[in-house]
């Protein structure tokens, strides 16, 4: 069977029938999905209390300059707006104990 996207709806009718009784089979064959998805929608709803598992929180890499950083980056290039890249990279080494390189912090 090719992949399709099943609608929520149908994962919970599917999930509804198969525990109000009918035959795990008859749900199949009357919802057209296969048994071992079945399986995995019961499986997601017993351990996180609905058929789609929640959105993952790992999202992207990791920022390596913070919000607060930023604002004294800022701050810093308001005193002094003559600084170089490399001496920026420098201060965030010195004094916030970041290793960026220049290529990145130009584009941060």
């Amino acid at each position: 069977m090719p992949y399709r996207r099943i609608s929520n709806d149908l994962k919970e009718c599917a999930l509804r029938l198969w525990n109000s009784g009918w035959e795990l089979e008859d749900v199949c064959a009357a919802l057209g999905v296969l048994p071992r998805s079945c399986y995995h929608w019961q499986s997601i709803m017993e351990r996180d209390g609905a058929v789609e598992r929640p959105p993952s929180p790992l999202r992207g890499r990791a920022r390596t300059t913070t919000r607060a950083v930023l604002n004294a980056m800022e701050d810093l290039l308001m005193e002094d707006s003559d600084l170089f890249l490399d001496e920026l990279s420098t201060w965030l080494a010195v004094g916030h104990d970041i290793t960026i390189s220049i290529s990145a912090l130009g584009r941060t």
